[in-house]
């Protein structure tokens, strides 16, 4: 059985690990994996288990787990096995452990927590000892103690602790699992790497918060009350959790302590209540007049960042995804603050431009289809993906050449064609439509203040190809290199393409080529075989796809009309051949935390447009 068959929307969003690195995710091939734990382990061995399916790593994992819960949902997967502490002395030839411990775990039962942690570690340190296996042991912040307001705590910081206390026997216990620990390493001679994490917001993860409450009372469209906090705490993420764990087993050197926690994530109650009322309104509001500490304070993670590591998910996201979690499973689709409230009113002028492209197409007798995520939506959603903000167009060249020539004079009023011809400060490869008086750009985009940067249609032109493996790669490799030099030639950037060797001859290349002449050059090597009659083959020379390769120029013969927002649009007859060229499986949603629109939108106004709808005749 697959893993991904078995988890739900969210388990299946941190799990697929969408932010991780593929070179760290490698490196686990072929390496035998004891996790153990509770709530937090079992998440850990969701993801491992997936990435050994997706990846194909052959890893075996092994949980040791208590609880049971993980063995009825994974007991069928490949190279996974569940075992009981009595078991470890069977075990060997083990790489990794990776022992979660109390973290995030909360017990009324302290003393016999305590009691069966000691246990534990002293079973697993053998294991540890025999297979010379390099461990990972996670902590959270609650080990610092009883910390002041307005302190923010580095590794080696601690604030003071009554060990007599049973209320701080949490702490002490965290205190007692590192220094086992490191004790037993130093013994054993095995590598060893401590994280210590803020609290860890994982929708569908069965990990506690002191939230939760309130996630479910917003969810359930419900009042929710927060008290204020003098101290500021650290959240992160369940997503970077699981990136951190395979940074440490991979990156990571021996005998170090690590906090991790999210990006902007280190807030006081007030902030986080602050976010939650951004998203949705007086639902959530501050109970002033009563402070209420939590468990937990906020930490320094500088020292991992500086090892490489970057997190990705910030607070908001974060705080959404729990509130989402406990929504009704229709209520997940659409992030309800996505592109602050725009999405929909950018949708409709999207669909707008689209149909006034088709009307110029069709009195054209231009043949052309929807592309990328359009195409995509058009299928699976019969029309835009919930969660898209932009429109793709694919193509073949003579259709390509024709549209440009006849759609600046065919647009309406308000609508502009777009390429490096009519836009003098615009060198994409690519053509677009643009929405005039408004904005919508990107990080990119919006550092050229001189190019129309409006609401846009992209059109791409999917040319001719070799026939052979050999001339497709280096028609690929000249395409890439002549995009290169136009792009950092209009950015007047350092190319970094991989290779120091390349990188400096298209730098060389860049500085004595004007950026016209390398836009001449690069449409040359797109129109190289333009003339070819036997073309068997296609690429997406102006778009991301060409790191896909090459295609079938059959999957673009013929269309045929899918259902699009209500209206037909023009579609390859042979979309499920291109879409899984494209995707693989293409009717699988994206992780729900990428469900952002595919762009980072830094300047967004989207002017008279903002509760636009199509009129019908």
């Amino acid at each position: 059985m697959l893993i991904k068959e078995i988890l739900n929307d969210f388990e299946l969003d941190w799990s697929s690990m969408p932010y991780s690195d593929e070179n760290q995710i490698n490196k686990l091939k072929n390496k035998t994996i004891l996790i153990c734990g509770k709530n937090l382990a079992r998440c850990i061995c969701y993801a491992l288990l997936y990435q050994n399916e997706n990846k194909k790593l052959n890893s075996k994992i092994i949980l040791c787990n208590t609880d049971g819960v993980i063995y009825n949902k994974a007991s069928e997967c490949n190279n996974f096995d569940c075992i009981s502490y009595d078991s470890f002395n069977e075990l060997s030839a083990i790489d990794y452990i990776i022992y979660t411990g109390i973290c995030n775990e909360y017990s009324n039962n302290e003393i016999n927590t305590f009691k069966s942690t000691v246990n534990e570690i002293g079973e697993l340190a053998k294991v540890a000892e025999k297979s010379k296996a390099k461990t990972i042991i996670i902590n959270d912040s609650r080990i610092y103690g009883n910390t002041v307001p307005n302190r923010i705590y580095s590794e080696g910081e601690y604030a003071n602790t009554e060990i007599c206390s049973a209320h701080n026997l949490t702490e002490q216990t965290e205190r007692v699992i590192e220094n086992l620990w490191n004790s037993h390493s130093k013994q054993g001679e095995f590598e060893l790497i401590t994280l210590r994490t803020g609290i860890i917001l994982g929708a569908k993860s069965a990990i506690k918060t002191p939230l939760d409450t309130e996630f479910k009372h917003l969810a359930d469209d419900l009042d929710c009350l927060i008290n204020p906090s003098r101290k500021k705490y650290s959240f992160i993420s369940i997503h970077d959790v699981l990136n951190s764990v395979v940074f440490a087993m991979t990156k990571l050197k021996n005998k170090n302590v690590y906090n991790i926690c999210g990006n902007n994530s280190t807030v006081s109650i007030s902030a986080a209540a602050a976010v939650l009322n951004g998203i949705y309104g007086n639902k959530c509001k501050l109970l002033w007049g009563e402070y209420k500490e939590i468990d937990g304070c906020a930490i320094n993670c500088d020292k991992i960042k500086s090892q490489g590591f970057e997190f990705q998910i910030n607070l908001e996201t974060a705080l959404e995804l729990c509130v989402m979690s406990y929504m009704k499973s229709e209520r997940t689709m659409r992030l309800s603050n996505s592109h602050q409230g725009r999405l929909t009113a950018i949708q409709s002028v999207q669909l707008a431009s689209l149909l006034e492209i088709d009307r110029i197409c069709k009195k054209h007798n231009i043949k052309y289809f929807l592309g990328g995520g359009t195409l995509l939506g058009a299928i699976r959603h019969n029309g835009f993906i919930p969660w898209d903000d932009d429109s793709d167009l694919m193509m073949l060249r003579e259709d390509y050449d024709k549209f440009c020539k006849v759609a600046p004079s065919e647009l309406p009023n308000g609508m502009s064609f777009q390429d490096s011809n009519t836009d003098k400060h615009c060198f994409y490869e690519f053509a677009k439509c643009r929405i005039d008086n408004t904005t919508f750009a990107t990080g990119f985009a919006k550092t050229h203040k001189g190019m129309h940067n409006g609401l846009a249609i992209d059109i791409f032109c999917h040319d001719k190809t070799a026939n052979s493996k050999l001339g497709q790669k280096l028609h690929i490799a000249m395409t890439l290199f002549t995009r290169a030099l136009v792009f950092n030639k209009w950015n007047n950037r350092k190319a970094e393409n991989g290779s120091k060797l390349q990188s400096a001859v298209t730098d060389f290349c860049k500085k004595l080529s004007p950026i016209r002449f390398s836009m001449w050059l690069e449409k040359k090597t797109l129109t190289f075989f333009k003339g070819k009659k036997n073309a068997k083959y296609l690429y997406d020379g102006m778009g991301r796809n060409i790191y896909n390769g090459v295609f079938p120029a059959r999957l673009l013969d013929e269309v045929i009309y899918a259902d699009f927002e209500g209206y037909k649009l023009p579609v390859p007859k042979r979309y499920v051949e291109y879409l899984t060229f494209l995707y693989g499986d293409y009717m699988q949603l994206a992780p729900l935390s990428t469900r952002l629109g595919c762009h980072i939108i830094e300047q967004c106004d989207i002017g008279e447009y903002n509760n636009f709808d199509i009129l019908e005749d």
